[in-house]
């Protein structure tokens, strides 16, 4: 037989975490426990081996009615160490909280071969109704604490991870070159990330997802290249006489660190400088020219031509008034 006999009228229905209120038949008020006996076929097998007791209901009545307004499972939780079976339902009565009446409950052992019924427990009021529990708490974790983006700029995204599909979070940067999108979500999702190009010394920023920092890292704009270099030779030709002597170019440069060389295509010019860096002046020598014909030549400056010539030295006047004879006379 199954039984389930409960502490005064067989059901007692603790009272709530709210103050007590005692009406003038000492009926609890918003009760939120029920405590009862087990059926004695708590542990108890069918034939086949199925539990004779799979779940507890508690249904709860009107005062004098034979319909319960609402019904909900208990589960099969396990004796105190009393005997006794007590059930905080406060969290799980469906259509909780029952407002404005006098009611009665009843606790049905639920098993494969049927339903027995406790009696009816004592009589309790819902007055007023009382709020549910907070939802729990949220929390927020995020697949990875930070990223180093490239100088150039990057994109990337993190996941965040809520406890409840129901919390609500926010994505925030606290610096301009990090953009977060989106700014806010519900439940799990994904935040993507772009990291504008950097034109300076190297930066960090945070976002701030959920309660949780990510770190965005970048590194310094690399330096701008060199500018390019040009020369200009002065002059860019010129003429001089055939005897030997020292002369310089000059050469201007657009960069003190633009580098040149200086090369020659004749082996009666000498260069005293042959390499330097920036603006400089360029000696050169010439020796004599006694080939009796002018002579050109060049000097290659930085990429720049100068163009030399030189004159022939000039010769003896020739002798006159030739003449042979066997004879010398005077």
């Amino acid at each position: 037989m199954l039984r389930a006999i409960l502490r005064t009228s067989f059901l007692i229905v603790l009272f709530a975490a709210l103050p007590l209120t005692v009406s003038a038949q000492t009926n609890p008020i918003n009760p939120k426990i029920v405590e009862f006996d087990p059926s004695l076929d708590q542990a108890a097998l069918t034939a086949d081996g199925q539990p004779m007791v799979a779940r507890y209901d508690l249904l709860v009545f009107l005062q004098g009615a034979t319909q319960p307004v609402t019904t909900t499972s208990l589960g099969k939780p396990s004796p105190d160490l009393d005997g006794k079976i007590r059930v905080d339902f406060s969290t799980i009565l469906v259509g909780w909280p029952l407002v404005n009446g006098t009611y009665q409950a009843r606790v049905a052992a639920v098993g494969p071969t049927g339903t027995g019924q406790s009696d009816p427990s004592n009589l309790f009021d819902f007055q007023s109704a009382v709020p549910p529990p907070p939802p729990p708490s949220c929390t927020f974790t995020v697949s990875a604490t930070g990223m180093t983006a490239a100088p150039s700029g990057q994109a990337g995204s993190v996941t965040v991870t809520a406890s409840a599909s129901s919390c609500t979070w926010t994505a925030a940067s606290d610096s301009g070159f990090v953009e977060a999108a989106p700014t806010g979500g519900t439940g799990s999702g994904t935040v993507s990330l772009t990291v504008a190009a950097n034109t300076g010394a190297a930066r960090t920023a945070t976002v701030t997802i959920g309660g949780q920092a990510y770190t965005v890292s970048q590194a310094a704009a690399p330096p701008p290249p060199p500018p390019s270099c040009t020369f200009i030779v002065s002059p860019s030709s010129t003429s001089v006489a055939g005897a030997a002597g020292s002369y310089t170019a000059a050469l201007v440069a657009s960069g003190n660190s633009c580098s040149w060389g200086a090369t020659d295509t004749v082996s009666w010019i000498a260069l005293g400088t042959t390499s330097g860096a920036g603006t400089a002046s360029v000696s050169y020598t010439l020796s004599k020219n006694n080939s009796g014909a002018a002579r050109s030549g060049t000097i290659t400056i930085g990429g720049r031509t100068l163009a030399v010539t030189q004159a022939s030295m000039p010769r003896p006047n020739p002798p006159k008034g030739i003449k042979l004879s066997s004879v010398t006379t005077k």
